[in-house]
């Protein structure tokens, strides 16, 4: 089945790309086009499935973020307010870091393309997938119990001064950790005690090194408002310390809320970022570890979502981990296909789904990831007469 998610979602790719054919100021393009001409010759099989979906839904989510560059208010070409450029720089790097990870998926790098990746490597130390805070409404099933036990980690103590709370949410891909971790975020206890609340998403990035790390920073800047202009100036030269203390000097005071998700780095700079209480960095110091940039006067909140278990303890350590494991009620997994099936709202064969509903659920196996991506499927390949209604569609979920 992860073969045929794969290619329909490869199908949904090109159809996009192509409803853009006439777009010429699609932002970006040409990595557009090299990556569809790759995929429409690829050999997709189970060992390269799983990446191929990754890589696919981000080209999907890229290319309705360059439609928004496309439209933006200033249409002369090459002409960019400083926060539009900043943008535009983040979209490319993105576009560019899927690229690479699809060449290589496919195994084309031997084609003639590795020297053209690697001339690009300097610009794409970009995010390889993107998420945000917003969490559509009624589409979690099954997380009840585990939210209220993450609520209970992450807001059950009352911080002192020097304290912050800190949460890992790790797990398999797929299993839920950026749902549950949307669900801290914007939980009603969560909106009364804590201001601001920020969401960084770190993916797994095209190379590591002291670029990620800015992009961390630069993100953390512009989620607490601070002038696009002023976080510009501090992209050139090495100013990781003077990023670190200007997201300190925003923060300080402040009880916050941080989530950073999907993180793939294990480094000292990372680490216990919910500790060091008594560090005072000086000068070139504030540069060395993103905790000096969190400080602990009013208490507050990290949360840290990971595949990586150890990734997640380096930041807040072990004891405060949360291990996600698959829905095993099957009945939430199939209210999240029927979410997703539903959301076309076009005529469907129910009969033909409530039939396969066993085996659905099973190929899912407790991903909730991987019910959206069937719901999605069936949604779009399955037709009845146009008679079925909204109502027999309700009743069936």
């Amino acid at each position: 089945m992860a073969v045929e998610v794969v290619q329909f979602l490869v199908r949904k790719y090109v159809d996009s790309l192509a409803e853009e054919e006439a777009a010429a100021e699609l932002p970006f393009r040409a990595h557009f086009y090299d990556v569809k001409a790759e995929l429409e010759k690829a050999a997709i099989s189970s060992t390269n499935a799983d990446e191929l979906r990754q890589c696919l839904y981000e080209l999907n989510d890229l290319l309705a973020e360059c439609r928004m560059l496309a439209s933006r208010t200033n249409t002369r070409p090459g002409c960019f307010s400083p926060s539009e450029a900043w943008r535009s720089n983040r979209v490319k790097k993105r576009v560019i870091a899927v690229k690479r990870r699809v060449l290589r998926c496919v195994e084309s790098d031997s084609s003639g393309n590795a020297a053209a990746l690697e001339e690009e490597d300097s610009a794409a130390a970009g995010f390889s997938r993107w998420t945000s805070s917003w969490l559509e409404e009624g589409t979690v099933h099954g997380f009840d119990q585990q939210l209220a036990e993450l609520e209970s980690m992450a807001f059950g103590a009352e911080c002192g001064a020097g304290d912050l709370a800190g949460v890992g949410i790790v797990g398999m891909g797929g299993v839920g950790k950026t749902a549950l971790a949307q669900l801290v975020f914007n939980s009603p206890r969560a909106r009364r005690r804590f201001f601001p609340r920020i969401w960084v998403c770190l993916s797994r990035t095209a190379c590591a090194g002291a670029d990620v790390r800015k992009e961390v920073l630069q993100s953390m800047l512009m989620a607490l408002g601070l002038e696009e202009e002023v976080i510009l100036s501090m992209d050139g030269g090495n100013n990781l310390g003077e990023m670190v203390f200007a997201v300190h000097e925003q923060l300080k005071g402040k009880r916050y809320l941080v989530v950073f998700d999907d993180v793939w780095n294990v480094d000292g700079w990372y680490a216990d970022v919910v500790g060091r209480r008594n560090a005072s960095p000086t000068g070139d110091e504030w540069g060395e570890r993103l905790a000096f940039g969190l400080p602990k006067e009013r208490g507050g909140v990290v949360v840290v979502t990971s595949r990586l278990e150890q990734a997640a303890e380096t930041m807040v350590g072990k004891s405060s981990l949360h291990r996600v494991q698959p829905l095993v009620d099957g009945e939430s997994c199939w209210a999240i296909f029927m979410d997703a099936f539903s959301k076309e709202r076009r005529p469907a064969d129910l009969t033909t789904v409530n039939n396969m509903k066993d085996e659905i659920i099973d190929t899912c196996g407790g991903l909730p990831s991987a019910a959206k991506a069937l719901g999605d499927i069936f949604a779009r390949s399955l037709s009845s007469p146009a008679s079925t209604s909204s109502q027999e569609l309700s009743k069936n979920r």
